[in-house]
């Protein structure tokens, strides 16, 4: 089964999928799905493919996003290595949980597992929004993201996206001197801001990004407006209110009057899981056997699906997956493939164990957030 899942793996990773323009590798998705057994494989509104495996007795919802940052990498295979936009995030991590579905159904897993291959997530999130309110509620929860085959994802910071305005005069771009322009005044903002959350790397502190600057309409002008796009990424100890307000403070007490507010594009909260749940034991498990080595508990400084779905049915969750998530986003994505089907190995036990322990008369429990 190795061969099919480097095969299937390469040629997701081949179908060029940034956010948006999803269609092609959830047909590809789609057309895997029903060769593996899957049942009532199709699209919902939002463009997510799911597939079934049905039973009887737990429910699992195994979901993986297609879509990628913009950007076409080569793509080429080289001493078990396979580079390309999405082998890291995170088209690895939802072939591992395919094949895990598929081999978990093959050795004899009873409950219903349901694949999905969710659109938007590096996106507004649209894949995932639209599953917590159209599908039925799962008792369990895997999401797919990179964090190596022995890391087992069980929280993530929350993400405020603020678009930061700047208004001044202006003035005929002979003579800059006669006063500061919006642009500059957004420059200044910014640089009194990375001061202060520039070191935020822990899953404890705020991390804020500058992720976009614009304006200016002539070169002849100088910027009467200028808008700066932040990405604000918290932890769960931290109030979102109070967290804006200190923005609001510290560029009012640099820009003054040239600032002209603060725009909430979209927001996510934190979400930490039930580390204790027979989930992240049963993970834990399956990883030691697999790989020799004990699992790794991983907070992550971040945020993905799980912030939001987790959030909503209030079930045990986890993500997982492989790949080094310091490659994400980057123009150095690389996945070693025999990871790949060592995760989906590793999945497949996880969830026979699982499975085993509801059935021994444990209480699988509908509660996992923290």
């Amino acid at each position: 089964m190795k061969q099919e899942i480097n095969k299937t793996l390469i040629e997701l990773v081949k179908a060029y999928s940034p956010t948006g323009k999803e269609g092609k590798a959830v047909s590809l998705f789609s057309t895997c799905m029903e060769k593996l057994g899957a049942e009532k494989v199709g699209k919902d509104v939002a463009g997510n493919c799911t597939a079934v495996f049905p039973g009887d007795g737990i429910s699992v919802l195994l979901c993986g996003h297609i879509d990628t940052v913009p950007g076409k990498l080569p793509i080429k295979t080289e001493n078990g290595l396979l580079y390309g936009r999405g082998t890291v995030d995170a088209k690895s991590a939802l072939v591992s949980l395919m094949y895990g579905a598929k081999l978990a159904r093959t050795s004899g897993f009873r409950g219903t597992l349901e694949v999905v291959a969710a659109v938007g997530e590096e996106g507004s999130g649209k894949g995932i929004v639209e599953i917590t309110k159209s599908q039925a509620r799962s008792n369990f929860a895997i999401f797919g993201e990179p964090g190596s085959i022995n890391g087992i994802t069980v929280g993530y910071r929350g993400r405020l996206l603020l678009d930061i305005a700047f208004k001044t005069e202006s003035y005929h771009a002979s003579a800059p001197w006669m006063g500061t322009n919006a642009v500059e005044e957004s420059i200044a903002a910014w640089i009194c801001l990375n001061s202060k959350y520039s070191e935020g790397r822990d899953f404890s502190d705020v991390s804020v990004a500058l992720t976009g600057i614009h304006g200016g309409t002539a070169d002849n002008m100088t910027p009467s407006k200028s808008v700066i796009r932040l990405d604000v990424r918290f932890p769960p100890r931290m109030d979102k209110t109070k967290i804006l307000k200190e923005l609001e403070n510290i560029i009012s007490r640099k820009s003054g009057s040239a600032f002209s507010g603060i725009k909430v594009v979209s927001q996510v909260d934190p979400y930490v899981t039930n580390t204790k749940s027979q989930l992240v034991e049963a993970f834990k498990t399956s990883i030691t056997k697999h790989t020799g080595e004990n699992a790794k508990i991983v907070f992550k400084s971040g945020s993905g699906d799980m912030n939001i779905l987790g959030k909503a049915w209030k079930i045990p969750a986890i993500t997982y997956g492989p790949g080094d998530t310091r490659l994400s986003h980057t123009n150095n994505e690389v996945v070693n493939l025999d990871e790949v089907s060592t995760g989906a190995e590793i999945i497949s036990a996880a969830l026979l164990s699982l499975e085993g322990k509801i059935n021994a008369g444990n209480d699988g429990g509908t509660s996992g957030e923290m």
